[in-house]
């Protein structure tokens, strides 16, 4: 029997963007078509809908040398590098959380060195661990160059050819200069030392990469995407100089510099953060005379995004910033437990993390494709605004004397200040929501608790220039919420309800979800017909604060009565659940609306209970 094949389509006209436009303008009904649109941090307009208008020609598949799409032709066909960080704690506790991993799937260890102060102290911490198959990457306290000389002693001592010795020694004293101030003695005497280490110990070793490259403390310290970029490509540059000055060539000094940045939750962002990297390195590259040159990305989850209110949320944030470096193409990912800003990760954390990856990796196999978010039009747009604004911003820092320099004039702090004061305002005002803590806080959840990290010392030396500081977007909302449970009774707000269910409920929820961010629990004792039966209930609810929620039509009728009779009750602050721009009613001391600094709010709320003798 013949088969027809029948095209569901082609009854249908194809409709055009004039089309499509004209759909909208409808919905808008009068409001600007900007309204649709969004800026990124780094002021990169996002339109609504993409087409092929704005189609980026893109290769088929990578080429020899590093390309948007990968940093090599076979992508991550082979899988990347599942790595997992470990500090120091004591020696055989740190060294049997690595052995653990390593079993696990953990493909290489990423070990912060602080603590570890010589030789047979290290030798202890990676005690059964190959060298020669599992790669060590270092990130410590100063210069570094200290730990890494010690790290190619222990191979030696061990007997692993030079050959078969991969590892990132994570020199970084740029890095821990803009962390600290200092990089453990003056900065050019440090990049002279790495120089050093790299045409002189650490030549005999091919598959050893000597500097890191980080944007981790400017992005932590909240600088946009195109500025931990930019920084992270100035900081590769200076290495590269440094090296080249030694007389490393230039093709093995670009294959001794590992390139890190951070990913979080902007899932897109992060994406085109890793292609755009790639797009501004591979320019770098080829200005040096080595186009085919691969470099090596390696993704961390942001300490920025980190929680430690209802740290089960972390594990979501995680997942999406390695969801995200996969599908970028970075080579190494490095997933932070969930519990890692408690503490001292525990064997739950650990497992997580790692399994995390070997989930996506093998379950999901996002590493089965190559550049997958490849060809979209919004990517590619993305990623080449993001590439723009990076070789802008690298090529300002260039202009400045380098990112030492910047850094030594507060030039980069500066940007990074202003950048934090945006992102600080949109997370006071929700626009940005930190789950779990700012929005949808868990006001019953059970504490974990983690061993404190150890306190160790810092690498002495001068103070060349401000340090950056760590920020975390959940960090203002946590203040509140500990200061909640030092009261001696739990803090609370009344929800002076007016009428039914249907017209209070919605507003209730959403106050109740605003004041539980400060650890403030929502009193609801259901809707009031009646002022007197609401004032009754108020004054025994032990609170000085009341919201009042119900809908606007019942705020015109009973919210001015409702707030008297409050008041009367000894309501020391009377708040308002409305809309933005709603107008004043008469005995209210503020509205609480979307869009308004709510961290504000809450702050005054919290001096409130603090002066009020009944709310202790």
């Amino acid at each position: 029997m013949d088969e027809e094949i029948l095209a569901l389509a082609d009854d249908f006209p194809t409709p055009s963007h004039a089309d499509w436009l004209a759909a909208v303008d409808q919905v808008l009904a009068g409001r600007s078509f900007d309204v649709l649109r969004s800026t990124t941090a780094d002021g990169i307009l996002v339109e609504p809908l993409y087409t092929r208008n704005d189609e980026h020609p893109v290769e088929q598949y990578p080429g020899p040398g590093t390309s948007r799409r990968a940093t090599s032709v076979a992508g991550l066909t082979g899988g990347w590098d599942v790595r997992q960080r470990h500090g120091l704690t004591t020696p055989a506790a740190t060294n049997a959380a690595i052995l653990a991993d390593l079993t696990g799937g953990v493909t290489s260890i990423e070990l912060l060195t602080a603590g570890i102060g010589d030789i047979d102290t290290l030798d202890a911490v990676l005690n059964d661990v190959r060298l020669d198959i599992a790669p060590v990457s270092l990130w410590g306290p100063g210069d570094g160059i200290g730990q890494a000389e010690w790290f190619l002693d222990l191979a030696d001592r061990r007997g692993v050819a030079t050959a078969e010795l991969g590892c990132d020694l994570g020199c970084d004293p740029i890095g821990r200069l803009a962390d600290h101030g200092t990089a453990g003695r003056p900065i050019d005497d440090a990049l002279a030392a790495l120089a050093g280490l790299a045409v002189g110990r650490a030549a005999p070793y091919p598959r050893a990469r000597v500097a890191r490259a980080d944007g981790a403390p400017y992005a932590n310290a909240g600088a946009t995407p195109a500025t931990e970029l930019a920084a992270t490509v100035a900081t590769g540059v200076a290495y590269l100089r440094a090296l080249t000055d030694a007389g490393r060539d230039v093709a093995d000094a670009l294959d001794d510099i590992l390139l890190c940045v951070t990913v979080g939750t902007d899932q897109f962002g992060d994406i085109t953060k890793l292609r755009a990297l790639r797009v501004v390195w591979a320019r770098v590259a080829e200005a040096c005379g080595a186009p085919d040159h691969r470099a090596t990305i390696q993704a961390s989850g942001a300490t920025s995004v980190m929680a430690r209110r209802d740290p089960w949320v972390n594990l979501l944030r995680g997942t999406l910033g390695c969801f995200a470096a996969a599908v970028g193409g970075a080579d190494i990912v490095v997933v932070r437990p969930f519990d890692a800003m408690l503490g001292v990760p525990g064997e739950l954390g650990l497992r997580i993390a790692r399994n995390t990856q070997l989930a996506l990796m093998e379950e999901s196999n996002l590493h089965r494709v190559i550049d997958p978010a490849g060809g979209s039009w919004y990517v590619e747009q993305l990623t080449d605004r993001l590439a723009e604004e990076t070789w802008h911003r690298f090529q300002e820092l260039e202009r400045d004397g380098g990112i030492v320099a910047a850094l030594r004039a507060g030039a980069l702090q500066r940007r990074i200040r202003e950048s934090w004061a945006e992102t600080e305002a949109a997370v006071a005002s929700r626009r940005t929501t930190v789950v779990g803590v700012s929005d949808f806080a868990h006001l019953d959840e059970e504490p974990l608790e983690r061993e404190p990290y150890p306190s160790w010392p810092g690498a002495p030396g001068a103070v060349e220039c401000e340090p950056l500081p760590v920020r975390r977007l959940a960090e203002p909302f946590e203040v509140l919420r500990d200061a909640a449970d030092a009261m001696e009774r739990p803090p609370g707000v009344f929800l002076a309800n007016l009428g039914p269910a249907s017209a209070h409920r919605a507003r209730a929820s959403w106050a109740a979800n605003v004041f539980g961010a400060a650890g403030i629990r929502a009193i609801d004792r259901g809707g009031f017909d009646d002022d007197e039966a609401l004032a009754t209930a108020f004054a025994a609810a032990g609170t000085p604060l009341a919201v009042i929620c119900s809908s606007d039509e019942v705020y015109r009728d009973r919210a001015a009565s409702a707030a008297a009779a409050l008041a009367r009750a000894g309501a020391a602050r009377i708040y308002l659940a409305a809309r933005p721009g709603f107008a004043a009613v008469d005995g209210v001391d503020e509205l609480v609306h979307a869009g308004g600094d709510v961290l504000d709010l809450l702050r005054r709320a919290h001096d409130m209970l603090e002066r009020t003798p009944e709310a202790r």
